[in-house]
């Protein structure tokens, strides 16, 4: 029991911010005693510095190859994905609030996991190289296009105006600035990023936690929660489930295409199906941090924390399938 808890620590620990927002949602929201306005920002900046120093871009080279294989991971995170979206929101339209549905489009743009897609492509005898590349990758162009695509959907269906170059100024301030400071201290100074990196471990994950209260704590206060239909909470949660089991079902037929070694194909499964809430809540709260007032912030991050959790069930089914094929195959390891 105790080991199951600790495995989905952070989930457990997200629902419960969610939670002491419903309860107590003055400390948070804004004007709250802790400065959300403030301190949200600030997080999204640690988490992207963190990231700059973490990410191991000098060492990916013997991953790069098969190009063809990195190209179908990035195909089906920004442009499958969006497409199998877009046709379950059709139907859906009539239900879902709009803020619900761009929470969909934006968990659609969002990049491939880091950690936990490098950890089920090995625990599944996939290729790790080849997962560090394709999920780093994913995750260093997500800076340039998902506030690009998410900023030009603002300005297309807001009523109110998006001033453009102020917003992307602050999202490079907030994103793009952190991210190159920790890369240079990485290449200046390994020894401190690597001394850095060990002690704040799980320091985004508690960011990420107090970010989901804070916004959660502003729907409360807002009164956008009171007004979800029970009807349109049970759509998003189906909808989800929904996206991931039919991406998922897609992804793998179609690499089959790539005509990949298994181990190949068992890395693009991963990293094509998954996507980061450690990169994605960040870019999402910096995004609506730059256009206040646009839409609602819980609104748009349900969709991904709803998402989150099941991949990570569905992935570790899957893994623990294909590592006890592995071990049938090899029984001399």
């Amino acid at each position: 029991m105790r080991q199951h808890l600790k495995k989905h620590a952070f989930t457990l620990w997200l629902l419960g911010a969610v939670v002491l927002a419903i309860l107590f949602p003055a400390g948070g929201a804004q004007g709250g005693f802790l400065l959300p306005e403030l301190t949200t920002k600030l997080g999204v900046w640690t988490i992207f510095f963190l990231q700059g120093l973490s990410l191991p871009t000098s060492e990916l080279t013997a991953g790069y190859k098969p190009k063809r294989l990195h190209a179908f991971v990035l195909s089906w995170n920004y442009v499958f994905f969006p497409v199998v979206v877009g046709c379950l929101l059709l139907p859906l339209s009539f239900i879902l609030p709009p803020e619900l549905r761009l929470g969909f489009w934006l968990l659609a743009i969002l990049p491939t996991t880091v950690s936990s897609a490098i950890v089920f492509t090995t625990v599944s005898g996939g290729h790790t190289s080849n997962a560090i590349f394709s999920t780093v990758f994913s995750n260093l162009l997500s800076v340039l296009l998902v506030p690009t695509v998410a900023v030009a959907y603002l300005a297309s269906g807001a009523e109110a105006s998006v001033p453009l170059a102020p917003l992307f100024l602050q999202l490079f301030l907030l994103i793009v600035f952190p991210l190159i400071i920790g890369q240079v201290i990485r290449k200046v100074s390994p020894a401190l990023s690597t001394a850095v990196t060990q002690r704040t471990k799980g320091w985004g994950n508690w960011i990420i936690i107090f970010i989901v209260h804070c916004a959660f704590a502003q729907s409360v206060r807002s009164g956008f929660l009171d007004a979800l239909s029970l009807g349109s909470i049970l759509a998003v949660i189906a909808s989800t489930v929904l996206v991931l089991l039919l991406v998922s079902r897609l992804v793998w037929w179609t690499s089959a295409w790539l005509k990949p070694t298994r181990e190949q194909r068992i890395t693009a499964f991963f990293c094509a199906s998954q996507k980061s809430l450690a990169t994605g809540l960040p870019l999402a709260t910096s995004i609506l941090a730059a256009a206040p007032g646009v839409v609602d912030a819980a609104a748009v991050l349900i969709p991904l924390m709803c998402y989150h959790p099941a991949q990570l069930v569905l992935a570790g089914v899957i893994s623990g399938k294909w590592s006890l094929q592995k071990s049938e195959a090899s029984p001399g390891q």
